[in-house]
């Protein structure tokens, strides 16, 4: 028995792929499950009635497609590779190039049946129930399993809803899951007695996931109803049959939720508001009552003989604090005169005159003080000039000659260096960018860049096959690629030179 490792089987069966399917293949198919990267490539699948693959179609190539968009349903024939992704371990066509063949058979079904139902006035407007805004019980037909029927309650929880809830379980993918849908909607669409709306729901999936509510039958049963109907099926970008016969289409199970809360979200509301605004009512009623009131008791107190008596005692009371302040200002005028005349009798006694002798004889003084002050200091310029003098014979004088004489040697001296210096500097300058140009970093920055694969420099095209992962190094960084095609320059002849 032989043993390999997960890496090893992958690329085992890789080659015996490659191998077999040397050349480019065309396979036809309807398109499903179509996306676009961010960077451009194209990933979908090719199935027919019973089997699909999986398909890539690298930026370069779609951007051939100039009068073709890819879409989901179309009927088309793609040629390309058939290889292994390794690291998905699953087989796949990488596409080269894609030609329109026609409309797939989902869309050409779906379109009939929207067609006939549409003539027959099964989507008109006048023919839709209103869905009520306060319901008690809804019949949600869905999986009793599935996260749609999750999300529906959370969110009715989270909202408020005091609606009940009766679940009818069906399977909601496959043709097996038609007749119990439409036993379901028979059965819970006739129950007005019971039911206020009925949703039919099921999260997102692909166009062959939500097939069955393109059913012809599960649309009629959806449309016979008695009571309202919301169809909540896939995701926002999904439509089927089922949303145009209901009476009201939402895009997500969570919004099926939400839609039927809304009523009691308002209801809820709209109670505190007017509970709100009673309070507010009684409380101004109120307010008014107690000012009546005050006013009516201060007009009583107004008309009592004791009222009376208090205002006198209070007009009594101000205006004896009047004549008390009329006596102490008088009192205050005639101090004031006082103090003036003691002031007069003051300046003339012989205290004052003795105080203002004294006063002159402390001016003298200053006078002699500053007079002297300046004489010595005549004196001390004079000194100082003559040390000035004497310092210029000394030998003092002679030895800062000589150091000056030392100072301008030394300052040519530095002057010299420096020129050396600067000479040698422009010599060595040349040689430093000869060294720079040589140096293989600075070839990047010029916008030249270094590839390898698998750790190895790549020097030719025959160093690397069809979807090997490349390291380009640029100046900044490196960038990781893969290899879609490679083609060899007319000079070698499609020869590799290493293996003539």
């Amino acid at each position: 028995m032989n043993k390999y490792t997960v890496t090893e089987l992958t690329r085992t069966v890789k080659q015996l792929f490659e191998g077999t399917f040397k050349d480019n293949i065309a396979v036809k198919g309807e398109i499903s499950s179509f996306s676009v990267s961010p960077a451009g490539h194209l990933y979908f699948v090719l199935k027919d009635e019973k089997s699909q693959i999986k398909c890539v179609m690298f930026k370069g190539s779609a951007m051939s497609m100039r009068d073709y968009n890819p879409k989901n349903g179309d009927s088309v024939e793609a040629i390309g590779e058939l290889t292994v992704y390794e690291a998905g371990g699953n087989y796949q066509l990488l596409v080269k190039r894609m030609d329109y063949d026609s409309v797939g058979l989902f869309w050409k079904l779906f379109e009939e049946v929207k067609r006939k139902l549409e003539a027959e006035g099964l989507f008109d407007e006048s023919r839709k129930k209103t869905v009520p805004l306060l319901p008690k019980r809804v019949a949600v037909v869905t999986s009793a399993t599935g996260a749609a029927i999750k999300d529906f309650l959370v969110t009715m929880k989270n909202t408020g809803g005091v609606f009940a809830v009766d679940v009818w379980s069906v399977p909601v993918q496959g043709k097996d899951a038609i007749a119990p849908i439409v036993k379901a909607l028979n059965s819970a669409g006739a129950m007005t007695h019971r039911y206020d709306a009925l949703v039919l729901m099921r999260g997102g999936g692909s166009l062959e996931d939500l097939a069955v509510f393109n059913e012809e039958q599960v649309a009629r049963a959806f449309s016979a109803c008695a009571v309202p109907t919301v169809s909540a099926i896939g995701h926002e970008r999904d439509f089927s049959i089922c949303d145009f016969v209901a009476d009201l289409r939402v895009a997500t199970p969570t919004a099926a939720a939400t839609h039927l809360c809304t009523g009691y979200v308002n209801a809820v509301r709209d109670v505190e508001n007017h509970k709100k605004r009673m309070a507010e009512l009684m409380l101004n009623r109120l307010y008014q009552n107690v000012q009546r009131l005050d006013m009516l008791q201060a007009g009583v107190i107004a008309a009592s003989p004791l009222h009376r008596i208090n205002r006198d005692r209070q007009r009594l009371a101000y205006l004896g604090k009047s004549l008390m302040a009329d006596i102490k200002e008088i009192i205050n005028k005639k101090n004031t005169h006082l103090s003036e005349l003691a002031g007069i009798l003051q300046s003339l006694s012989p205290a004052a005159r003795v105080q203002k002798d004294r006063r002159q004889l402390d001016g003298l003084l200053s006078v002699l003080r500053e007079r002297t002050q300046t004489g010595l200091n005549r004196v001390s310029v004079r000194t100082d000039r003559l040390h000035a003098r004497i310092s210029l014979l000394s030998p003092m004088r002679r030895a800062e000659k000589y150091m000056n004489n030392v100072e301008r040697f030394e300052t040519r001296m530095i002057v010299s260096t420096q020129k050396k210096t600067a000479e040698n500097k422009a010599r060595l300058e040349p040689l430093m960018a000869k060294l720079c140009t040589l140096n293989p970093d600075n070839l990047l920055k010029k916008g030249y860049a270094r590839v390898s694969a698998n750790g190895k420099a790549v020097r030719s095209v025959f160093d690397v096959r069809l979807q090997d992962e490349l390291e380009i190094r640029l100046k900044d960084g490196y960038i990781s690629s893969f290899v879609t095609g490679r083609k060899v320059s007319e000079e070698k002849d499609g020869k590799d030179p290493d293996h003539d």
